[in-house]
């Protein structure tokens, strides 16, 4: 039986050391089979749902495939906005952008060449790096620079869908105008 820190011999150092380490193995020991516990008891919980979580993901991945399908086909009802808004929410287009390269090599070359004529000294023989382009830097050139090094920026057209939600807050303030109105 392992005693608590109240518990320790004075002078007995080295006994109260066996008796601390036991303490500490059996608390671990005991940590570790209530996560395991735990774990068990979370798995079956989400077991019982699975089912129902498969079904609806499945709803949803549907809907928003035929939302897109529909928002696309008629694209007259973004003119004026980028977003459609019902009770049900919102579905909007965004723009955005990707970069392409049609020849990742020839650009990393050309990337290079301009780092060396910049006077950078060039990487360790130590060390194997595998080379891609890093398209977090690269987002941040103008298209003039990105062309020098024979990338482009290509225009996309995202689609998202935003499910509906009442704004209590909203509707506070909506009552709260509706009130003085009326008492004006």
């Amino acid at each position: 039986m392992t005693k608590t820190l109240q518990q320790l011999e004075k002078g007995n150092e080295y006994k109260n050391l066996v008796d601390l380490q036991a303490l500490h193995s059996e608390a671990h020991a005991r940590l570790a089979e209530l996560e395991a516990d735990l774990q068990r008891e979370y798995l079956d919980l989400v077991d019982n749902h699975r089912p129902e979580y498969a079904e609806i993901q499945s709803k949803i991945t549907e809907a928003e495939t035929a939302l897109e399908i529909l928002a696309r086909a008629h694209q007259d009802w973004f003119a004026g906005k980028r977003s459609v808004k019902t009770p049900y929410g919102v579905v909007k287009f965004h723009k955005g952008s990707k970069l392409e390269a049609d020849d990742e090599e020839v650009s990393i070359l050309l990337i290079e060449q301009a780092h060396e004529k910049s006077g950078v000294k060039g990487e360790s023989p130590l060390i194997k790096i595998k080379k891609t382009l890093a398209k977090e830097a690269l987002e941040k050139l103008t298209d003039e620079e990105l062309t020098r090094y024979r990338i482009k920026r290509v225009a996309d057209d995202n689609f998202s869908v935003t499910p509906g939600k009442i704004d209590l807050g909203k509707a506070v303030k909506a009552k709260e105008q509706a009130e003085k109105k009326e008492a004006a």
